[in-house]
């Protein structure tokens, strides 16, 4: 770092501004330092004169350097795997991520050249560097420490009859090896770290050469750690022991759940799921962090319209309201945000679940528990001799549960329940495939409807542009081009993205409200073709209409939209 010999200098000026003291008490300081500013600069945020980041920030921009206040919980551990510590703390610096071609990593001294091409030396690849706080780069260095510690740790804790898959079939074995420190460690790393990265699932499965555990993060599956095999057979049963799962079992799939906190102090469930494979049990573990979802309807991103039209169709006497859509597309969130409307103190509302995904004052909610012969369609007999107005029924997955709660629905009975279909109109050839005759279904449905999520642009970074006019004009037939905001804007990638250009999901959706038209047409027995074109009639819009008009106003992309309804 050059040093400074001149009385003042503009670092020396903006930090004796900004910590309130005399500009010659601080180049008094920085003479202290021996006119070393870098050095002079965090020696004040040292003594609290200054804030830390406030100063990093201040001195890069002087010097004409980039700068990101991180956080540890933040890292890519497959980028800091990447070389070795020592590495890391010989040259003050923590790959951060993939830029190109170009490894951006976070120096204490991004002007020091020779850290730098040692750095790249070490990488084999160029290097970015940016500016970091001393804090976040000790507090990184530690962090890789504790995770490299715990993987050798349990490494060295493994003989060689442990690494004998044969010596894994003792159950009190498996539990011994599952309580070692380092496997628990290692186990609440990757459930934090997910956690704080916003993963949605985790999958911790075993190849041929190694443990690889990945996240899905805003739909999109990536591996963060690749382990030693030798590791599988203990981090699978720790697992599997927190989930209450049978442990000596490994012939059949299994499912169990956990509660963690996360850091918002609110209560995060892990539904844990195993199954058999050709290398060892695979475990997938979906994240449900129940203080970051709302169940209000708008907040959810239903339009006031099509609000209006499910709302419309729940608030009947009777019938039924079906939502649609893939595994983990937060169809039992719009049940529940439903719910929530019909909850009041003149309405007996029950649901029966498997499982109970929140837990909702007011309302009698039952667990599905085959074991005690409490399926969906035991309960739903029993819960209709219970003098319900309002019944949920967490998924339709079989002919006796649909005829059971079509009953329920034409005995006046509000029914919700949700189903596997591609869209809400074939919801009604689902029902058909599984057995229910379509002239109940007339009498019967109020609302359907179909979802789908789609990435959301992250605020930071997107940008207004034109998307491609052949992909708006090959849903032109959907909606009027000129019908649209028009203010697209498309992905860029930043830090808090992960350089990504998205932030989150959200729903895109379609209501489909039924009408005697409807009804009539699907009596008579007419094709999926003639129901469709009777819906679009009567004001149905397909689900791509609300995903257009959300991209149209520069929530997500055209391309995100098209990709999720032709799935």
């Amino acid at each position: 770092m050059a040093k400074v010999h001149q009385a003042e200098s503009p670092l020396v000026t903006a930090l004796a501004r900004m910590a309130n003291i005399p500009p010659a008490g601080a180049v008094r300081l920085l003479q202290q330092y021996h006119g070393d500013e870098l050095s002079f600069m965090r020696g004040m945020a040292a003594q609290g004169l200054v804030p830390e980041i406030d100063a990093h920030r201040t001195f890069a921009e002087l010097m004409g350097l980039d700068f990101e206040a991180i956080d540890v919980v933040d890292l890519d551990s497959g980028m800091l795997q990447m070389v070795p510590v020592e590495v890391m703390r010989r040259y003050q610096a923590v790959p951060l991520r993939w830029d190109g071609g170009t490894v951006v990593a976070a120096m204490a001294n991004p002007l020091d050249l020779f850290a730098v091409d040692g750095l790249q030396e070490s990488l084999g690849s160029p290097v970015a560097p940016v500016l970091c706080t001393s804090s976040f780069l000790e507090a990184a260095l530690q962090h890789r420490q504790q995770v490299e510690r715990g993987i050798e740790g349990m490494l060295s804790r493994l003989d060689t009859r442990a690494l004998d898959e044969s010596a894994f079939a003792n159950p009190e074995r498996l539990r011994e090896m599952a309580g070692d420190d380092a496997i628990v460690q290692l186990s609440d790393l990757l459930v934090d770290q997910a956690m704080r990265r916003r993963a949605s699932d985790i999958h911790v499965e075993a190849a041929s050469d190694c443990l690889r555990v990945r996240y899905r993060i805003d739909g999109d599956l990536e591996t963060v750690h690749r382990f030693p095999r030798a590791l599988h057979s203990a981090l699978v049963t720790r697992l599997k022991i927190l989930a209450g799962i049978d442990i000596a079992e490994r012939r059949k799939p299994q499912d169990g759940r956990f509660q963690r906190t996360s850091s918002g102090s609110s209560k995060v469930e892990l539904r844990v799921s195993t199954l058999p494979a050709v290398y060892g049990e695979k475990v997938v573990m979906r994240i449900l962090d129940k203080g970051r979802i709302s169940l209000d309807l708008a907040e959810q991103g239903l339009t006031p319209a099509l609000s209006d039209l499910l709302l419309g169709g729940a608030n009947c006497a009777n019938g039924m309201v079906l939502v649609t859509g893939p595994t983990g597309s937060g169809k039992t969130t719009t049940l529940y945000g439903v719910l929530q409307h019909l909850n009041t103190e003149d309405r007996n509302v029950v649901t029966v679940e498997d499982p109970v995904e929140y837990e909702v004052h007011g309302i009698t909610q039952v667990q599905v528990d085959p074991k005690a012969d409490r399926t969906f369609a035991t309960v739903l007999r029993s819960i209709l001799r219970q003098d319900p107005d309002v019944i949920m029924v967490g998924e339709i997955r079989d002919r006796e549960t649909a005829e059971i709660a079509v009953h329920a629905a034409l005995t006046g009975h509000m029914v919700l329940s949700t189903l596997h279909a591609n869209s809400a109109l074939g919801t009604l050839t689902r029902l058909i495939d599984i057995g229910i005759e379509p002239y109940l279904l007339a009498p019967t449905l109020r609302a359907l409807v179909g979802q789908r999520l789609v990435r959301r642009l992250c605020e930071n970074c997107a940008r207004l542009c034109e998307p491609p006019q052949e992909l708006l004009a090959s849903m032109s037939e959907l909606v009027a081009i000129e019908d649209l905001a028009r203010t697209f804007r498309q992905p860029v990638g930043c830090r808090t993205c992960r350089n990504t250009g998205f932030s989150g999901r959200m729903p895109i959706h379609e209501v489909l409200a039924w009408t005697p038209a409807l009804g009539s047409a699907l009596s008579r027995g007419a094709s999926e073709s003639e129901v469709a074109e009777v819906a679009r009639a009567s004001g149905f819009e397909a689900l791509a209409v609300d995903g257009l008009r959300k991209a149209g106003v520069g929530l997500t992309t055209v391309e995100e939209v098209i990709a999720a309804v032709r799935t």
